[in-house]
């Protein structure tokens, strides 16, 4: 169970810069928002607050880490207090929990009645919370407290659009950096240039297409494998990374998907012509020798294995910041992106923060909250801790940092990657490739394909019990189907009998009824 978790969060800490957290890298804005200029510290600050004159409330916010409480979080909080408390009246405690231990102690902090103002229950059910009465609805708390987060919904951005049941908001959502998915392969550009390749990125390649580049990669160097493929925390396909465009509809692929971005009927993924068309090219490639032979076994992440040398390159969103030098050595003006579906815009699942029903003071939790959207100094300083200490600044005209002399990762007193605070157009980035201008295209690329389920979300509850026994199938299937390892004429009919007899039509057509009440409201 950790093992899948610190899988899960891995991708949480790309999406955190890809998208805010969001699921399954497909988070993005509802409608268009009223501006795509590149925000600046100055236009995020005019519309804040600027004093404070009241009482000073105290409330309890946790504050998730990756395990490790960084050693310099009271000094942190100390400065953090003397921003919220003169602006908003507000003086905050971190609550440290480790993101894999929330699991269990915020539900259990919530029945035992422990005083917690403002929660992030990441990657849990949000579902659950609301309809086991955990937490507060939070309309007239937003309405009377949050001025901020009010602007932003109404300029169109995913706060609070998929945090409504039954009529109500029970959740605000980080706004991410960028907003958007697309399938991509990335690569080296010398390593390409050697097997005479050259890429043009403003073109969209089938797979065909890719099977011809594999061909000169794989002929110009034997020993390695082009296709960066593998099989780590199958419980979804990796098909909207390599192969088109599917809505999961803000839950599972084993709930149904819409297929491209003009219809609105839920299929079967697996069992669609597109998927077995995908299958069908894996497997020749696996037998090309193009991926790695222990693909679907071993536990070394795709991304390792490029960095070793084993494989060439790797399959990704199309995102900016996806396209990454490192695991290469070298840097990202040196990586090539094969283009391999539209950029699109798909629905979102819940989540983002929350009050409890133990807070003691939920309406400054929510004015605290709505600070972390109005000032990027606050939304900074949470992030990444004390300039001058924990980060210096590199390139002030992309917002640009970077640790100070002498310090890394491992020896920084402040060191948080989850990117789970405010607006994070206005944090700090930490790799030139992720500046906002590159994602502000990317995400207008986005908004001009968007699927016809912008907005909605299934809801499974009254199917747990087949999506449980459906993942699991998925789950043991997955892994050699999709590096390419098995014989498609047996394994792949018994993979769709295998769900069909979990269950997966019945969820489908439970799916379709509720996307079809919700298309005709």
């Amino acid at each position: 169970m950790k093992k899948l978790f610190s899988i899960l969060l891995a991708v949480v800490l790309t999406m955190s810069l890809l998208a805010g957290c969001a699921g399954s890298g497909t988070t993005v804005p509802t409608t268009t928002p009223t501006t795509t200029a590149t925000p600046t510290t100055t236009e995020a600050t005019t519309t804040g607050p600027t004093s404070w004159t009241g009482e000073i409330s105290k409330i309890i916010m946790t504050y998730l880490t990756l395990g490790v409480t960084p050693k310099d979080l009271d000094k942190v909080v100390s400065k953090v207090n003397e921003i919220s408390k003169a602006k908003v009246g507000v003086e905050v405690e971190f609550k440290a929990i480790s993101a894999y231990d929330a699991f269990t102690e915020f539900p259990l902090w919530i029945s035992t009645g422990e005083q917690v103002d403002l929660m992030m229950p990441l990657l849990q059910n949000l579902s659950s919370f609301v309809s086991q009465g955990m937490i507060l609805p939070l309309d007239e708390l937003l309405a009377e407290n949050a001025p901020a987060i009010t602007r932003l919904d109404s300029e169109g951005f995913p706060l609070i659009l998929n945090n409504i049941f039954n009529d109500e908001v029970y959740a605000v959502a980080t706004i991410g950096n960028v907003y958007g998915m697309g399938a991509a392969y990335f690569i080296d550009k010398p390593t390409l240039q050697a097997a005479g390749v050259t890429p043009d990125e403003s073109k969209i390649y089938s797979l065909d297409d890719m099977t011809t580049v594999f061909a000169a990669l794989k002929a110009k160097s034997p020993s390695t494998y082009p296709a960066g493929i593998g099989a780590i925390g199958y419980t979804n396909s990796s098909f909207t990374f390599i192969a088109g465009i599917a809505d999961n509809l803000a839950a599972s692929q084993s709930s149904g998907v819409l297929l491209g971005t003009d219809g609105t009927t839920i299929v079967n993924l697996f069992e669609s012509a597109e998927y077995k068309a995908y299958l069908d090219h894996l497997h020749a490639w696996n037998k090309a020798g193009y991926i790695y032979p222990d693909a679907a076994t071993t536990d070394t992440s795709t991304i390792a294995l490029v960095a070793a040398g084993t494989v060439d390159g790797y399959f990704m969103a199309s995102a900016p910041i996806q396209r990454m030098g490192t695991p290469f050595g070298t840097t990202t003006d040196q990586v090539a992106m094969f283009k391999l579906s539209p950029v699109y815009q798909s629905s979102q699942g819940a989540g983002g923060w929350v009050v409890p029903i133990t807070a003691a003071e939920p309406e400054a939790a929510i004015r605290f909250l709505d600070l972390t959207f109005a000032d990027p100094e606050l939304c900074n300083l949470i992030q990444w801790g004390i300039e001058g200490e924990h980060y210096v600044v590199k390139d002030k005209s992309i917002n640009l940092v970077g640790f100070p002399d002498g310090v890394d990762g491992q020896t920084s007193g402040y060191y948080n990657t989850l990117g789970l605070y405010g607006d994070q157009r206005f944090v700090s980035i930490w790799d030139p490739n992720n500046d906002q201008a590159k994602n502000d295209a990317y995400t207008a690329e986005a908004m001009k394909n968007k699927t016809k389920a912008i907005g909605y979300r299934y809801d499974p509850t009254a199917k747990a019990a087949q999506i449980t026994a459906i993942t699991a199938v998925v789950a043991q299937y997955l892994p050699a189907l999709e590096t390419g390892s098995v014989d498609l004429n047996t394994y792949y009919p018994e993979f769709i009998a295998a769900l069909k007899s979990a269950g997966i039509d019945e969820i489908i057509a439970d799916n379709q009824a509720q996307f079809d009440d919700w298309l005709a409201k």
